[in-house]
């Protein structure tokens, strides 16, 4: 679901440099459909160039902590953090989630995060794309315990993941005390299957909000509910 997007946040425009990876509408959505209103801060894992950061600091009143293992993304973070309306309340710092959780005190309300979703599968030939893809790095279970250490209580998890391994994560999460209080449905088209959800889970169990959002039509025009949902981020629609 990844694309080539310009795209506006009120009149701050962010463009996005980072070798071959795409500002997508993974990144996009997660950001929108994430129930981040009442967050006062926010852990974001695996910033990347800071796009779904920027997207949550537009969106809420929160401080938003970002990390990434991979230098460069977090120094590209920071300089998009700096000439942004938001720049108070946006930080990028290189560090591993495992190394995040052994040295950090800080609660969050909120965690958000793209994560790495491929299990020995073959990888390409770009290690940033690796890094960003697979669960060398950071497993769901890793995910799951760190989620654990630093959120408060009634704070929440949201993620965006492919269908099969969104529902591998929501049986995992059971393990930990972790409820499903979200899911978003993302079709491609109407005529496709699921292929993306939205999850978010928290520590207190409740009825399931369950939503669906197609992203186009079949003529591929974007559908209206789509251009709702993200119509403060694009250029033009």
């Amino acid at each position: 679901m990844s694309e080539n997007t310009f795209f506006q946040m009120k009149k701050f425009r962010v463009y996005h440099h980072l070798s071959s990876m795409k500002v997508g509408t993974d990144a996009l959505l997660l950001a929108c459909l994430s129930p981040i209103e009442d967050s006062q801060n926010i852990l974001e894992v695996g910033c990347g160039s800071g796009i779904i950061s920027l997207a949550l600091a537009q969106l809420s009143k929160a401080k938003i902590q970002a990390i990434d293992i991979h230098q460069d993304s977090v120094t590209q973070a920071n300089y998009n953090f700096s000439i942004s309306p938001w720049a108070i309340r946006l930080n990028a710092t290189t560090i591993s989630l495992q190394d995040y959780i052994s040295k950090n005190t800080e609660k969050f309300d909120h965690i958000v995060s793209n994560p790495p979703f491929f299990e020995n599968s073959m990888k390409s030939q770009s290690k940033e794309r690796n890094l960003a893809r697979h669960t060398d790095t950071l497993s769901f279970r890793e995910m799951l315990v760190a989620a654990k250490k630093l959120l408060k209580n009634n704070g929440l998890l949201s993620l965006v993941l492919p269908d099969v391994a969104a529902e591998q994560f929501i049986l995992l999460a059971k393990e930990f005390d972790f409820f499903l209080t979200q899911k978003v449905l993302i079709y491609p088209k109407k005529s496709k299957k699921v292929n993306r959800m939205i999850l978010s889970f928290g520590d207190i169990e409740k009825e399931i909000q369950i939503n669906e959002l197609v992203i186009r039509e079949e003529n591929n025009e974007y559908t209206q509910e789509y251009r709702e949902v993200t119509k403060d981020f694009y250029l033009a629609f």
